[in-house]
């Protein structure tokens, strides 16, 4: 109780606005709309090719960057399937949420830019004890990168390809482009909300242990990789750590808020240390469109897989109900 206590009471300094995010981002989303889509698809050979397609898409981002989804449309309906747009959190696979298959609802699942290259390795120390690996993985590095350059910035770029996988999405011909989901998990959730907030597309929103929120708080809190990347590139000068922590602002959904009307549902663990919950509650408040949160409170490996089975349960019986019209319990796939 006293951890929920804790979590509820956090909330979002919103004065630190900056003045011109609003004419940052304009400007951000003019010159991505001059870039051509360019959108190239292949049919995937499936096991499943009576029950589903299954598409390969390609097409432009910010930069002309080559993004790449996984379309996945289910068979033998009766008109077009709504459509929901999944974005996977920063270092993290793809994958499909079988349960919104078997419902009737077709996913798209959106590739992080830089994803498609393994994560770096670095070597240990040499040991003498049996069967240690001698290399472990290290995380990407983008959010590190271009700091002092907004304009260029990872996180930039990340959400100009959200919103831009919302405009290839609304182009297929084999969905109801009229009812469309955001499922957002991680770093992957802030990108939803910049859609949501910049874009104004999406009929509601599930966003899984969303992180990069309230940064101002969360930021020296979280060990995720983003943090830690952040982090180890403001070592350095006072002015320097403070041009990087105004910069940041144009990235923390707490500070468009405002702009989002669509229906949020969050999942949330409150022992998450990664995701950390404080900044998804300083948002939450700040929400003023119909709100939904699942709370988790267990942190050791049986309990984090059946929060990931329940999780997948309750977004499915989400969109069930958003864009199906549907509503009671469902069996978690």
């Amino acid at each position: 109780m006293a951890l929920f206590d804790e979590c509820f009471s956090s909330e979002a300094d919103i004065s630190h606005t900056p003045k011109d995010i609003e004419k940052f981002w304009n400007a951000q989303i003019a010159k991505l709309k001059k870039i051509p889509l360019d959108v190239q698809t292949k049919k995937k050979v499936s096991a499943k090719l009576l029950t589903e397609q299954n598409i390969a898409m390609d097409f432009q981002g910010a930069d002309k960057y080559h993004l790449q989804a996984q379309f996945v449309i289910p068979r033998k309906l009766v008109g077009k399937p709504p459509l929901v747009v999944i974005f996977p959190d920063y270092g993290a696979e793809n994958a499909v949420y079988k349960g919104l298959m078997n419902a009737g609802i077709a996913q798209m699942v959106v590739r992080m830019r830089g994803h498609e290259a393994p994560k770096p390795k670095k070597k240990q120390e040499s040991t003498s004890a049996p069967n240690v690996k001698k290399e472990e993985e290290q995380s990407y590095g983008y959010f590190g990168e271009r700091l002092l350059e907004p304009n260029d910035y990872y996180s930039t770029k990340i959400y100009l390809d959200a919103y831009r996988s919302l405009e290839a999405a609304r182009l297929r011909k084999e969905v109801d482009t009229s009812r469309i989901g955001v499922i957002g998990q991680g770093v992957g959730a802030a990108q939803a909300l910049f859609v949501a907030a910049f874009m104004q597309r999406g009929d509601a929103f599930f966003l899984d242990n969303p992180a990069f929120l309230n940064l101002e708080h969360t930021q020296n809190l979280s060990e995720a990789d983003y943090a830690r990347e952040i982090n180890h590139a403001a070592k350095g000068s006072k002015k320097v750590k403070q041009q990087i922590k105004e910069n940041l602002r144009y990235f923390d959904p707490v500070y468009f808020a405002d702009r989002i009307s669509a229906d949020t549902a969050f999942s949330v663990n409150l022992t998450n240390k990664k995701a950390v919950p404080h900044g998804t509650f300083a948002l939450f408040h700040l929400l003023q469109n119909e709100k939904d949160m699942f709370l988790f409170t267990e942190g050791d490996v049986v309990a984090l897989a059946e929060e990931r089975r329940k999780t997948a349960q309750n977004a499915v019986k989400y969109f069930r109900e958003k864009l199906l019209g549907e509503s009671g319990a469902i069996e978690a796939e």
